[in-house]
């Protein structure tokens, strides 16, 4: 699994790659298994954690269908808020480190 750049800077902690897939798919909700997987840890693991992020208010739920409940990231938590500032600030800073070169004529 490659490194995002959101994870080379904060650090690819579990929590980190559960966050940093959900602001990856901002505005869109998953269950627990699409964010397991998708982040690359197991399920087991997800649910060791889980609890801690929904407490912490960085992962709410936004529907329930049926008997699952899916879950998105909280954009109005202030730490979320700063990730996706940093975020933000990385994608912009990559796009101006590309350089484009001129083609060479023949």
């Amino acid at each position: 699994m490659e490194k995002s750049m959101l994870l080379e800077i904060v650090g690819d902690s579990i929590e980190n790659r559960v966050i940093d897939f959900l602001i990856e798919g901002v505005g869109i909700d998953y269950t627990k298994k699409d964010i397991a997987d998708n982040s690359g840890i197991s399920r087991p693991t997800l649910y060791k954690i889980f609890p801690k992020l929904v407490k912490q208010n960085i992962i709410k739920t936004t529907r329930t269908i049926g008997r699952v409940q899916l879950y998105s990231i909280n954009t109005e938590n202030e730490k979320v808020k700063a990730l996706l500032k940093l975020e933000e600030f990385l994608i912009k800073k990559s796009f101006e480190e590309i350089e484009i070169k001129p083609r060479l004529k023949i």
